[in-house]
């Protein structure tokens, strides 16, 4: 057995709502990058990928199977795969949506330890892992826009508070479910004449091939239009405000304040100082650069340094690297070993 066979492995894996990606690599220290984005704050040694890992979506079982699927993928790749690959996996640690309660971590990581004997399992939310990728010391803030919308901050001294990530009921402004929609309701009121004339009748219109709009009523509420999908439609909004469409313009700029609100009320929530890491993540703040650059306009006075977040497993990856930063985070994550 050569070296690198016997070196220990350790995996970070995001277990999100549509798909799960796991990271496995060799223990190795953090090592800040200077550029804005974090794609290539980890390079991995394999990658593996499952479905929704999720627990409120399949349920826990389900949710430990795909997050199983995605890590023992990656220990099967050729530049990993050895008889002993799954005995030398030392940490997992797990950045999961629908688990940000205690009880939940809890439960998703006693079943995970049960499926790696040996293997230390790391569970916490889908927010420590972000803060991790951008900040070696975990400490700034986060702010989340992708189908839904949320922010996390945490301070030098260790408190933490949050905003947004109530749901597509109550809230999650500034998210590309809530650009969708808004787009769609600006639709509707242009067709009936009860708001001005907007592009985004043509656009919605020619997405889904329909030429009386009507008949978006039909796949609007298609069983298979989910949340996510609809979500996928910020981008008609967004393109129709880089064209110079006023209505989808004043859309965008509504979801720009709305997310500045989360940080701004944030930072005065928290004391938070000038200087400190705002992690941007989420596809539409990683992918849209109209909404992400209004959002900073309206931020700026706060003077904070941005990173972009385009791959949270990296994060997790950190995480599952750092035991002392795992320890600082503690009160943050749910840890469980099983021999």
């Amino acid at each position: 057995m050569t070296r690198h066979e016997s070196t220990p492995l350790v995996a970070g894996v995001d277990a999100g709502g549509s798909k799960t990606i796991a990271w496995i690599d060799h223990p190795r220290p953090f090592r800040p990058q200077s550029d804005d984005r974090t794609t290539d704050l980890v390079r991995p040694l394999a990658e593996g990928i499952g479905g929704t890992g999720n627990p409120r979506v399949g349920g826990y079982e389900a949710a430990a199977n795909e997050i199983e699927y995605a890590v023992r993928q990656a220990l099967s790749t050729p530049n990993v795969t050895t008889e002993s690959a799954t005995t030398r996996l030392t940490r997992v640690c797990v950045g999961a949506a629908g688990a940000g309660r205690r009880e939940e971590q809890k439960h998703l990581a006693a079943i995970l330890s049960k499926r790696f004997p040996g293997t230390a399992i790391i569970v916490t939310d889908d927010a420590v892992p972000v803060l991790a990728a951008a900040s070696p010391t975990a400490t700034g803030m986060i702010l989340i826009s992708g189908t839904g919308s949320f922010a996390w901050a945490r301070n030098s001294s260790g408190a933490d508070a949050r905003a947004g990530g109530w749901g597509v009921v109550i809230g999650d402004p500034g998210s590309g479910y809530a650009l969708a929609i808004a787009g769609l309701d600006a639709v509707a009121r242009a067709v009936d004449g009860r708001g001005p004339e907007t592009t985004l009748l043509t656009s919605f219109c020619n997405r889904f091939a329909v030429k009386d709009p009507m008949r978006l009523i039909d796949h609007v509420y298609a069983p298979s239009m989910t949340r996510r999908e609809i979500a996928k439609q910020s981008r008609l909004v967004i393109a129709a405000a880089e064209t110079g469409d006023s209505v989808a313009r004043e859309i965008v700029e509504s979801a720009a304040e709305e997310l500045a609100r989360h940080v701004r009320t944030l930072a005065r929530r928290l004391n938070l100082s000038a200087g400190i890491t705002l992690a941007l993540s989420g596809g539409v703040l990683v992918n849209e650069p109209l909404l992400r650059e209004q959002l900073l306009e309206r931020i700026d006075c706060l003077q904070l340094q941005t990173r972009l977040v385009d791959a949270p497993v990296a994060g997790a990856l950190v995480l599952a690297n750092r035991p002392d930063l795992i320890e600082i985070l503690q009160n943050r994550l749910v840890s469980a070993t099983s021999m």
